[in-house]
């Protein structure tokens, strides 16, 4: 079985209830002075991921999603509502945060007085338009 969300070839952990899968579709226009839509639909409706979150993921773990983003664009593997299927398309990351709960408190750690556990951990992916 699949993970709802793989990055990079990474599959991603499941994510706490609550995740909102959000199609959005852009116009090349808005609406006129008499408020009619006088748009017309461009290209593809995009995905997003929003309220990602993850309820507890140790240092390694949290490091891991975050690293994974490092180059800003991704490949990402994401269940599609609209097709109700798998969809590879590229993404982006809004911002992430995440709460530090516990704290390596020994000095002779090499990870002395750095979080080890980290709570409510969240992050948006956003399409960017491109099909993978």
């Amino acid at each position: 079985m699949a993970a709802l969300l793989t990055v990079n070839g990474i599959e991603l952990p499941p994510p706490k209830r609550g995740l909102s899968l959000i199609l959005t579709q852009a116009v090349n226009n808005g609406r006129n002075a008499n408020a009619e839509v006088i748009g017309e639909r461009v290209g593809r409706r995009n995905n997003k991921y929003n309220n990602l979150e993850w309820p507890a993921l140790d240092h390694k773990q949290w490091s891991q999603i975050v690293s994974l983003f490092s180059e800003f664009f991704v490949t990402a593997k994401i269940y599609s509502m609209e097709s109700d299927d798998w969809l590879t398309i590229k993404m982006y990351p809004g911002d992430f945060s995440a709460e530090p709960y516990w704290i390596d408190r020994d000095p002779t750690s090499s990870r002395y007085m750095m979080p080890t556990l980290f709570l409510n951990c969240k992050v948006n992916i956003i399409d960017c338009g491109i099909l993978d």
